[in-house]
């Protein structure tokens, strides 16, 4: 058994019946995808094209049609493989829809997702300090995104995060553009994630930051 995903442009008033649609359907996919689908198989290649087809993170072939896709993840491999999904998916405007969950990810909306698979949209801040009281050594990460940009946050070792600190992270368009700073308290953070939902750049003066290189 796979861990599926939903990939689409636009938006869904029923993302469940789109998602559902788009596996039972065939055909040519549009360019709204190419992008995506070439970004994502730069770093997953297809199970067909892979060099050993066992360390690949797919059960099946990526399956396009139309302006979406559905991709079958190994379930090992399903929170590493996500999380680059959804990168992509807000890089290129893409909706990605969970069928295992029913969570939807719009790449226009403000969405706050935690380590436990809970997820706020458009939180306001008495929310957005309500969920990162819930951080702990099991919950121990939390993502507040729009679009292409989020602010993240972790504890723990999973983190790289000094016992007593938090890892906080911001990232403002692109891998390129990813920042690392470690904080003391809860309070720092919830003041970061409530500057970027509220959209002021201010918050970002209060740190001092480390360019993340992902190569």
């Amino acid at each position: 058994m796979s861990y599926d995903l939903g990939v689409w442009a636009g938006d869904a008033e029923d993302p469940q019946a789109r998602y559902a649609s788009l596996c039972d359907s065939s055909g040519s996919a549009a360019p709204e995808l190419d992008g995506f689908y070439r970004d994502l198989t730069a770093k997953y290649p297809e199970l067909y094209e892979a060099e050993d087809p066992e360390e690949s993170p797919w059960n099946a072939a990526i399956e396009r049609s139309g302006d979406g896709a559905v991709l079958a993840i190994q379930h090992s491999r399903a929170v590493a493989v996500t999380r680059v999904v959804l990168d992509l998916a807000r890089k290129h405007g893409l909706t990605v829809f969970n069928p295992q969950t029913g969570e939807v990810h719009r790449p226009s909306v403000l969405d706050l997702t935690m380590c436990d698979g809970s997820r706020v949209e458009n939180p306001d801040a008495a929310g957005i300090k309500t969920a990162l009281g819930r951080l702990s050594a099991k919950n121990w990460y939390a993502v507040l995104e729009r679009g292409d940009h989020y602010v993240q946050i972790g504890q723990g070792k999973f983190a790289a995060a000094p016992r007593g600190k938090f890892a906080l992270e911001r990232r403002d368009g692109s891998p390129e553009r990813h920042y690392r700073t470690e904080v003391g308290s809860l309070a720092e953070v919830v003041t970061a994630f409530a500057g970027f939902a509220a959209q002021d750049s201010s918050w970002v003066e209060g740190f001092e930051w480390e360019k993340v290189d992902f190569s």
